[in-house]
């Protein structure tokens, strides 16, 4: 007899008003599909029982391991069926049918690292119409206040980030924090520190992997994790998460290579497409426990297209986990908006090396933002969040990594809270640049509201600790502040102010062989230009 779902913390689940956006267009991604007739494997046949409190990890095991051995199909139909952690092997195929939901246990003894686990596995597929529920809101403590569903008065940043919180309790940062639903006792409450699993689909040292044509919902961390693999297509997905469950970061892609995510709509709490190189797996401090741990290295030939994302946090990120090499990223014709919550994003394009990666040849074009806080946030530091791997790399990245070859066309922002940032950092000992940066027809419009501005000089370099957009304080432009920069080119870029204004468009501060040509026809772009002598280079 299969055991039952014990919730390890039955009081929690609590959904509030906004946790969740409305109106989410499902039928556009996700369809169904007629049930496969060969080679299938029923978890029902394995003793599988949908709609009940039982767990059916044992049979779902049992199902998935007789189809490793024909190649065949691992088939949930018929309801929602509760698992802990499960595993999918190499040349198979789940099949989760529209009608019906493998669910994660609300018990915390029933998994490892991951809901569902992709590891040395090769030809497997994901698809089916229907829908994997990790159970979110049972992982993290209640947040300290409700959601935030109307705008605040006046936008206001930490003077400097002395803490993750983002005091004053007035400012922008703070607003969403203390709305967030952590897995640890952030308020000191007396709240217990819950140890989630890391991933709710978990791509590990795989190859020919596809996740199509299904519905992912409140996931209890990650919900997919792209890690140490390649050839990766993920399309045809939605991600419904609670947006204030900390962690939920949509899309992960790190340590692997020629990934291509299209069609996908993620709504959830933290970034929504994820860029990362680390030096070790896992996140918060948590490793990876139920397997040998794998070298980590580069990321490239990443490719994200027709992708909309409505985000608490970051919509297109890369970082903050940048060890190593971070090359060749693409993000185009997508849509980055928050409809319903305030502040809106932290930020639309973040790209931070912060751990020592050179981050190279980046372009984004085509994208749309509403309701994003920093349109645009490029920085480099030195957090260096896990030290380094040897004493040659301790040399090689002692100064921190760099970001080069950025290429940004046509990009549109409309309600923007804060100014866009360009910035290296400089020490008395060391500076080191942002290099070739190309920004393309954008064009961008504040939210009318009140601001409170607390300009201190120096201007605070953030070096060390968390990089974010909201991290610096507030900078002496309104616009775009760039700063520590080597080779920049401005063709038909415009921000329109809010009407109480007082600070210039632009400050450069620090920057050399700058173009700025806002008359250049946006049909001659710049951005070409700079892949072609990136080409030109690579050759």
């Amino acid at each position: 007899m299969a055991s039952r779902d014990v919730p390890t913390y039955p009081e929690h689940g609590v959904i509030y008003q906004g946790d969740y956006l409305d109106d989410i267009p499902y039928d556009a991604y996700v369809h169904a599909m007629p049930l496969p007739a060969k080679n299938v494997y029923d978890i029902r046949r394995f003793g599988a029982r949908p709609n009940t409190k039982e767990l059916s990890t044992q049979a779902f095991q049992d199902a998935a391991r007789s189809a490793k051995e024909t190649n065949g199909i691992i088939l949930v139909t018929g309801g929602t069926y509760l698992v802990g952690s499960v595993e999918i092997s190499s040349g198979t195929t789940l099949f989760i049918s529209k009608d019906a939901t493998l669910k994660a246990s609300r018990d915390l003894s029933q998994f490892s690292t991951a809901m569902i686990s992709i590891i040395k596995a090769e030809n497997v597929l994901i698809t089916g119409g229907g829908t994997i529920d990790g159970s979110g809101e049972y992982f993290v403590n209640l947040p300290r206040k409700k959601p935030l569903r109307e705008p605040l008065a006046y936008t206001k940043l930490p003077p400097r980030l002395l803490e993750p919180l983002g005091y004053p309790e007035d400012t922008i940062r703070f607003a969403y924090r203390e709305r967030i639903r952590y897995a640890d006792d952030r308020w000191n409450t007396g709240a217990p520190d819950i140890k989630r699993p890391l991933y709710t689909v978990w791509l590990r040292d795989s190859r020919n992997i596809r996740v199509e044509n299904i519905l992912m919902k409140d996931s209890f961390d990650w919900t997919v994790s792209i890690d140490c693999s390649m050839f990766v297509t993920v399309r045809d997905v939605v991600v419904d998460n609670n947006r204030h469950v900390a962690n939920t970061d949509g899309i992960d892609v790190m340590g692997s290579t020629d990934v291509t995510v299209s069609h996908v709509f993620i709504s959830t709490a933290d970034d929504g497409l994820c860029v990362k190189s680390p030096l070790f797996q896992g996140h918060d401090g948590l490793a990876v426990t139920d397997h040998t741990p794998l070298k980590m290295s580069g990321t490239r030939h990443i490719t994200f297209e027709d992708c909309k994302v409505c985000t608490v946090m970051n919509a297109f990120k890369i970082g903050t986990e940048t060890y190593y090499d971070i090359d060749d990223i693409t993000v185009k014709d997508c849509s980055f908006f928050m409809p319903d919550l305030y502040p809106g994003s932290v930020s639309g394009i973040s790209i931070e090396s912060a751990d020592g990666a050179v981050i190279s040849n980046v372009h984004c074009k085509n994208i749309q933002m509403n309701n994003v806080v920093c349109p645009l946030f490029i920085c480099i530091n030195k957090r260096n969040k896990y030290d380094f791997a040897n004493a040659k790399d301790a040399l090689l990245k002692k100064d921190g990594g760099s970001v080069e070859h950025i290429c940004l066309e046509n990009i549109s922002a409309v309600n923007m809270e804060i100014p866009c940032i360009i910035t290296g950092y400089s020490t008395h000992q060391h500076t080191q640049m942002v290099k070739d940066v190309c920004i393309s027809s954008f064009h961008a419009t504040y939210r009318q509201n009140r601001e409170i501005l607390d300009i201190r000089y120096p201007l605070y370099e953030n070096i060390h600790d968390y990089p974010e957009s909201n991290a610096f304080g507030d900078v002496p432009a309104y616009g775009i502040f760039f700063r520590h920069l080597d080779g920049l080119r401005l063709s038909d870029v415009s921000i329109k102010p809010r009407e109480v204004n007082t600070r210039q468009e632009f400050v450069f501060d620090d920057c050399h062989h700058c173009i700025q040509d806002n008359e250049r026809s946006t049909k001659d772009s710049l951005c070409g230009d700079v892949n072609e002598g990136e080409k030109n280079r690579r050759s």
